[in-house]
């Protein structure tokens, strides 16, 4: 049944009880003139029937709520990411420096404005025969955007729009990255919760079967408080591992935006591990892909802008001026350039300040290209090295604990081997699992920061798509 139909059936009901109770009331009951034992009754009715009238929307919200959360959509991966382009607030801070600094490239690419001067007043004779009368002038300069100040200038704006550019890719391919970090910790921290949980089961149903035989007098207590021990360790375990999700899935859900509502759901997707290429290929990707690296050339090649832009600062400017003047016996017309010439401020700070600048920048660009060189570096020897430790302990190191801890089993049943020997398989067997589940998602982490690095053609993909 749906849910519209729910709560008119409900109230229906409701109001034929309360008719019904009406009409009994009004039949059997035939009240006296100053007997107020009707009234009292009425009085109880109202009460029955408000009472029921909020049983039926408390019940009617409830089933709301539970419709909704069924109803509620689980998240993909690729879904969390599109929701975080779109909604994360730093995301979309920095979507609106790259637009403000767009605006300051279409000021840098501007035309300067004319300037326009009009005066009137009147001409009178102070000494001799002048005729008298009305005066006017009005002049138009227009000042010139020489080649030498407008080519620096535009090129430098142009630079600075290509490193925030830069910068908003670098932003979001780094929020990219969180997004999956923060989504294999919330796998990894299911994984380990649910083992945690297998734990518990095992642990105790062994406390239970040796509490019996301590009952029955098979063991000794010192057994029996080693399966407590292991029964409590693995409730500790337990809650946890419980904890530990709240705190994922609370780190995914900032990472991502609130947005995301508080009880999301996500659809847990196998790990794949990808191969990646040589070294070498992923330095050469670095060089020609990295959106911190592009940021730090166009900050390079902005400095250099302004520097050229302030020593071409000291030649002269020019503009283009035309003037005219009306009296009542003659109009002048004059036609000229304007010329600035620096003669007392030849630029000497601006142009070091800007010497410095295009240093700067130069050994920012050196420093950023070594570090994340050294970054990649160090993530490809930790992707071998988890690479590595995934295979042994998921072709040998498990499975090998699995068989030790199913022939301890096997052989304590049949008294050939004591508890203790068992727990030990046991908790060995829980520790090469554990090791496995931290060993995949080490692999994961370090394959997405190794993509992030590389500013992988996918992560571009989904960036744009982002945009649009």
């Amino acid at each position: 049944m749906k849910i519209r139909a729910i709560f008119p059936l409900i109230c229906k009901g409701a109001f034929k009880r309360q008719a019904a109770l009406n009409w009994g009331a009004m039949a059997f009951a035939h009240p006296k003139i100053g007997d107020h034992s009707y009234f009292r009754f009425h009085k109880v009715l109202c009460m029955k029937f408000f009472y029921w009238l909020g049983f039926t929307f408390i019940s009617f919200v409830l089933v709301i709520n539970t419709a909704t959360a069924q109803n509620q959509k689980p998240y993909t991966i690729n879904e969390l990411i599109l929701l975080a382009l779109e909604s994360s607030p730093q995301v979309l801070a920095a979507r609106d420096q790259s637009k403000a600094v767009r605006g300051q490239l279409s000021t840098a690419r501007a035309i300067p404005n004319p300037e326009f001067e009009v005066a009137t007043g009147q001409q009178r004779s102070a000494t001799g025969p002048l005729t008298v009368g009305s005066v006017s002038s009005w002049s138009v300069t227009q000042p010139l955007d020489m080649p030498y100040n407008r080519f620096p200038r535009v090129n430098a704006a142009e630079a600075n729009f290509r490193s925030a550019e830069a910068a908003r890719v670098a932003f979001e391919i780094e929020t990219i990255s969180k997004v999956q970090q923060r989504f294999y910790e919330l796998m990894r921290r299911e994984a380990e919760a649910k083992a945690a949980d297998e734990d518990l089961s095992l642990t105790k149903q062994i406390r239970d079967r040796m509490q019996v035989r301590y009952d029955v007098g098979e063991t000794a207590r010192f057994e029996l408080i080693r399966a407590q021990t292991e029964f409590l360790n693995a409730q500790i375990a337990s809650e946890s591992g419980k904890l530990k999700v709240e705190q994922a899935r609370n780190g995914l859900r900032q990472v991502v935006g609130y947005a995301l509502p508080e009880n999301f759901h996500v659809v847990y997707e196998q790990l794949k591990v990808e191969t990646l290429p040589p070294l070498t290929t992923l330095m050469a990707e670095l060089q020609a892909q990295s959106p911190e690296l592009q940021k730090a050339k166009a900050d390079v090649e902005a400095s250099e802008s302004k520097l050229s832009f302030e020593k071409n600062s000291r030649l002269p400017k020019l503009a283009f001026k035309a003037s005219q003047y009306n009296d009542p016996n003659f109009t002048d017309r004059l036609y000229g350039l304007q010329i600035s010439i620096p003669i007392w401020d030849f630029k000497i700070g601006q142009v070091a300040e800007a010497e410095a600048n295009a240093s700067k920048a130069k050994n920012q660009l050196n420093a950023q290209s070594q570090s994340l060189e050294q970054q990649l570096s160090t993530a490809y020897k930790l992707y071998q090295m988890a690479s590595y430790q995934v295979k042994v302990l998921d072709q040998e190191v498990v499975q090998l604990a699995a068989s030790a801890q199913r022939i301890a089993e096997v052989s304590y049943r049949y008294g050939e081997r004591g508890m203790l020997e068992y727990l030990d398989a046991q908790r060995t067997f829980r520790a090469a699992r554990n090791d496995l589940i931290r060993a995949r998602f080490d692999l994961a982490s370090v394959i997405t920061e190794i993509q992030r690095l590389r500013a992988s053609p996918e992560w571009l993909a989904k960036i744009e798509s982002g945009m649009q």
